[in-house]
């Protein structure tokens, strides 16, 4: 009795599973995601902070309070570690490039999109070969590290230049330093950024600020497009899109 049983609970067993096989595959040949049931999402992002991640949602409509209330933030009115954690990431990389203007040399800044590694390019005697080249990155919460700084060199090999220069918001992790120390790569941090710029002439040093805190400072611009971006609402909270969806299908966390 047993065994006529066992037949049919067998075969009962394998048309379950031939559904399940055809519902999964049928979802994914779609391009839908099984949590969400939201088409995956491309993020170009590449110099957010790695602690933070963006969220992968279907878009709602814009929550625009929350950016209006980050464009209306109040000024900083002197230079503090604070006005570099607040500015967003390519205001924080045109203002390195002002600095070293400010300290005598000319600088070039890349346009938004895939950068190869340089944020900026700095130029002293031959206005055509750059002496060194800049990689920036606003990063408030997580250590650079040595990941960042190898690919800096391969850069630098690349392009020919024998200098190059990491800064960040944040700081470094021990294998990061020493992989600099070992190579003619200068690294410098929220708080050696903040003292050069302090050491600056006042002048100086009061327009590196008004550059800095000009306009809208806090919403970030879209990495791909070179525009800011507007608050988009997700089931986990809001966060940064570009206006370009779905064209553009860049996203930032909101960090508030």
């Amino acid at each position: 009795m047993s065994q006529s049983f066992a037949w049919p609970v067998l075969i009962g067993f394998c048309l379950v599973g031939a559904v399940a096989f055809a519902r999964t595959s049928l979802t994914q040949g779609r391009g839908f995601t099984r949590s969400t049931g939201a088409a995956p999402r491309r993020n170009t992002w590449t110099d957010v902070d790695p602690a933070q991640s963006p969220l992968h949602e279907p878009w709602a409509a814009p929550s625009e309070s929350i950016r209006q209330e980050a464009a209306s933030s109040d000024r900083f009115e002197s230079w503090s570690l604070d006005v570099l954690h607040a500015i967003e990431w390519k205001r924080f990389e045109l203002l390195c490039a002002k600095y070293y203007e400010a300290v005598g040399f000319k600088s070039e800044t890349l346009r938004c999109g895939a950068d190869g590694g340089i944020d900026v390019k700095l130029f002293k005697i031959d206005p055509t070969k750059p002496m060194a080249v800049v990689q920036c990155k606003a990063w408030n919460t997580t250590q650079v590290g040595v990941k960042e700084i190898r690919e800096l060199l391969g850069v630098m090999a690349h392009e020919k230049v024998s200098r190059g220069i990491f800064i960040t918001t944040s700081r470094y992790t021990k294998d990061a330093v020493e992989f600099a120390a070992a190579n003619p790569i200068q690294l410098i941090d929220g708080q050696g950024f903040l003292g050069k710029i302090q050491a600056l002439p006042d002048e100086a040093k009061a327009a590196l600020l008004g550059f800095a805190m000009e306009g809208d400072y806090r919403t970030p611009t879209c990495p791909s497009c070179g525009i800011k971006m507007t608050t988009r609402n997700s089931r986990r909270g809001p966060f940064w899109g570009c206006i370009h969806y779905p064209r553009c299908r860049s996203t930032i966390p909101f960090s508030g």
